[in-house]
């Protein structure tokens, strides 16, 4: 039952935030362009095809483009891959955590809510298609479907990976206000929005920690009560 909370917390938390990007005739914004380099690097360092990359970042943007895309975009990759670049330092398999940060949330709405899981399938498909290492190909999969609950981990990677998904919460009050009013677009047909996200923000201020990691917790957690405790107050 608890494990089934957590995960309506996070699928709660994690929708709604900013516009589509390219969908509506907008430019990719210099984070997006430093984030698809990226991610096209790591893939010629690893199979040594310039065409298999490009590829795998047009089908990215692609699917992170569309009218329905309101946190799941590709501005979400974009301080995704900024928070990363952060914490670069103490991150053991740096490709892999960009790779996977691409691949994250690739799926978004599927009918049977498997997002992450369907995520991770395609992930898999296409690096092994592209014949990367098992190995790597492993551990994307694994810090994909560690977004489904965000549960703290024995491996530091996996921690620093899910603590920048949730940075969200811990950036300044005019971007969370637009947030919050886009996760309140994606539930409109929600008789019941407030209450449950009062519930949702209410059982973060009550978590010992929102960050798992020293450093995000250092950086966003103070920051991520005041924003939620904001929140609660414009709640009915």
């Amino acid at each position: 039952m608890k494990n089934r909370f957590v995960r309506f917390v996070y699928i709660f938390l994690l929708l709604g935030v900013s516009s589509t990007i390219l969908a509506n005739g907008k430019p990719l914004d210099s984070l997006a362009v430093a984030a698809g380099k990226e991610f096209k690097r790591i893939v010629v360092l690893e199979i040594k095809d310039k065409k298999v990359a490009d590829s795998l970042w047009a089908e990215a943007q692609r699917l992170y483009t569309g009218p329905t895309r309101f946190y799941h975009n590709l501005e979400h990759i974009s301080n995704f891959y900024d928070q990363l670049t952060k914490c670069k330092d103490q991150v053991s398999d740096w490709n892999a955590l960009v790779i996977a940060a691409v691949y994250h949330d690739i799926i978004y709405g599927s009918e049977d809510r498997r997002d992450e899981e369907r995520s991770a399938e395609l992930a898999v498909q296409r690096l092994t298609a592209a014949g990367f290492p098992v190995a790597f190909i492993k551990k994307v999969e694994a810090l994909v479907l560690a977004t489904k609950a965000h549960a703290l981990s024995e491996d530091n990677d996996t921690n620093l990976f899910n603590d920048a998904d949730m940075s969200i919460v811990g950036l300044d009050r005019e971007y969370y206000k637009r947030y919050v009013g886009n996760v309140r677009k994606e539930f409109s047909n929600s008789p019941n929005f407030d209450a449950g996200r009062k519930r949702v923000m209410q059982y973060f201020l009550n978590m010992p920690r929102i960050f798992q990691t020293d450093f995000f917790n250092k950086l966003y957690e103070s920051s991520a009560r005041e924003n939620i405790k904001w929140e609660i107050s414009t709640l009915q």
